[in-house]
This record gives C-alpha cells, sequence and structure tokens, in this order.
C-alpha cells in the first residue's frame, strides 16, 4: 500500500495506547474492557499490517481481513459506546464539557478517519477492482491532501445541514480535475499502436509502426478510472462517516 513499515508500527503503537486510555477512561466493568481491547487490539493489527499479513497468506485474503477488521472495529465502537455516564475531569475547561465525552470522542473519530485511515481503504477499493494505481497517483499527485479536505468539507457541510453546499464541492472537484484527465486521455491516444495494411490486402495486420511502442494498458484510460472510482469511494466513506455522526448526534 506504500506506507513503510516504521509508519506502520508507528500507527499501530499509537492507536494501542489510545485505545488503552479510552478503555481506562471509561465506565465499563474491568472484564468488558479487557475483552473489548483484545479484541479492538487485534482488529487494529490487522487494519495496520496489511502488508505483513498479504506477505503470509495473499493479497486477497488480507484485503478481505483489512475490510472485514474496519467494520468490525466500528460496529463494537458503536454497540458498546459509554452510555453517557462518564463525565469530563475537572480540569477541561469551556463549552467543550458541556458536551458528553462519548460523543465527543466518537465524533472526533469520523473526522480523523476522514484522513489517513479513508485514503488507505480507499486504495484497497481501487485493488480491489484492480485498478491501476500507480500511473493515477503519478498523475493526480494531489489526490491524497484533497480527498481528506473534500470528505472533511462533506462530513461537515452535512453536519450543518447543507448538503447541497457539500455537492458544489463535489462538483469543483471534477471541474478542478477535467484538465488533468483530458490531458492523460489525449497522451494514451497518442501512444496507441498504428495500423499498417499488409501487401496483400484483406484484413490489418497490427504491425506497429518502426519508433511506436504499444501502450501498457489496453482497454478504459487508467487516470479515469483512477479518478471516477477512488472519487466514488471517497463518496461513499465520507456518507458513511456523515451517517455514522448523525446517529451519535442524535
Amino acid at each position: 500500500m506504500g506506507i513503510s513499515p516504521a509508519r506502520r508500527y508507528t500507527a499501530l503503537a499509537a492507536g494501542l495506547l489510545t485505545l488503552a486510555a479510552l478503555l481506562a477512561a471509561g465506565g465499563t466493568s474491568a472484564p468488558t474492557s479487557i475483552g473489548i481491547g483484545i479484541t479492538l487490539a487485534a482488529l487494529l493489527a490487522v487494519w495496520t499490517l496489511f502488508d505483513v499479513i498479504a506477505g503470509l497468506v495473499g493479497k486477497v485474503v488480507a484485503r478481505s481481513a483489512a475490510f472485514l477488521a474496519i467494520s468490525a472495529g466500528i460496529a463494537i465502537a458503536l454497540l458498546f459506546a459509554d452510555s453517557g455516564t462518564t463525565m469530563w475531569p475537572a480540569w477541561v475547561p469551556g463549552p467543550l464539557s458541556e458536551f458528553p465525552p462519548a460523543r465527543v470522542i466518537l465524533i472526533g473519530g469520523i473526522a480523523l478517519g476522514q484522513v489517513t485511515t479513508a485514503n488507505v481503504l480507499v486504495r484497497l477499493i481501487l485493488d480491489a477492482v484492480n485498478v491501476p494505481t500507480k500511473e493515477g497517483s503519478d498523475r493526480l499527485r494531489s489526490g491524497r491532501v484533497l480527498g481528506p479536505m473534500e470528505r472533511l468539507f462533506i462530513v461537515g457541510l452535512g453536519l450543518a445541514g447543507n448538503l447541497t453546499a457539500a455537492a458544489v464541492v463535489v462538483g469543483a472537484k471534477g471541474l478542478l480535475r477535467f484538465p488533468e484527465l483530458a490531458a492523460s486521455e489525449s497522451s494514451s491516444r497518442a501512444a496507441s499502436p498504428i495500423i499498417i495494411q499488409t501487401a496483400s490486402g484483406g484484413d490489418p495486420s497490427k504491425v506497429i509502426e518502426p519508433g511506436k511502442t504499444a501502450p501498457a494498458h489496453q482497454g478504459p484510460n487508467p487516470v479515469t478510472e483512477y479518478f471516477l472510482i477512488g472519487s466514488f469511494a471517497s463518496w461513499l466513506i465520507a456518507l458513511g462517516g456523515l451517517g455514522l455522526a448523525m446517529l451519535v448526534l442524535a
């Protein structure tokens, strides 16, 4: 997935520490906290160590396990979330102390999930449908930054009750990306092989003109596929986050 082992292990360690702190501060009984903690720690390890697992059991199994881990983790977090009895410590000042800690933590987790976690999830979806990602990521380099910003805009505007403005953000992305997609399409057509008629007539033979090379990818433009499928996956993740946030705030 293009993430160095050091970053993966750092993310795993940070996630385990955060999980331990949240369970310790929660109002759940010790046996339940231990069971939830072990389960979530295992799911977190499956999610963050995708490349390691892929090397052991294969990419398809590792990808399925990663999807299952993120889905199960969200379900457990919602099912066993604090009931609202836990209060903020006395040193927490300002308006933050007026909101239940469980809601603040869940909303914060949803917002953070729209950043790096959602980027990895989009990459897994692209990989699952066999969309080449290298050329797309090289052409559309700012996608890793624009994607999180776009998802946060959708979630924030949705919570503010203004999904129309979120639609404007989505439309603006298409307009901004159109020149790059058009340039990629032109480059792809320019690289197509040139067919030469055989001397004896009949059907043309698929002979490449000297100096020309066949394109590496046949079929739809990989950059366009990367953009469309990646964008729809990103929007679905943002809408899923928005739905969870509205469920928590209901």
